[in-house]
């Protein structure tokens, strides 16, 4: 599955992301753009994602691997657990 964009009603961007690779660039662009998008059904904002991406850059090869493979709510979740 490929990842595709739509912008909605209301100026939201939302990403459904079919790869690991595809989830994290959006994720990584929220961050760079500083503006929240709904990735897999779940919006995530700024403060989510930043934590996404400093967890996501720390991990080792292997779990970095784990990591990706998840949804992005589930992988939001993950990272405020690691990062408290």
């Amino acid at each position: 599955m490929k990842t595709y964009q739509r912008v909605r009603e209301r100026g939201t961007v939302e990403t459904v992301a079919g790869n690991p690779q595809d989830r994290m660039a959006a994720i990584r662009a929220v961050v760079e753009h500083k503006q929240y998008a709904k990735i897999d059904g779940c919006m995530i904002d700024l403060f989510t994602a930043s934590a996404i991406v400093a967890v996501h850059d720390r991990l080792n090869e292997q779990n970095r691997a784990k990591f990706a493979n998840m949804p992005a709510p589930k992988m939001g979740l993950l990272a405020f657990k690691l990062i408290a």
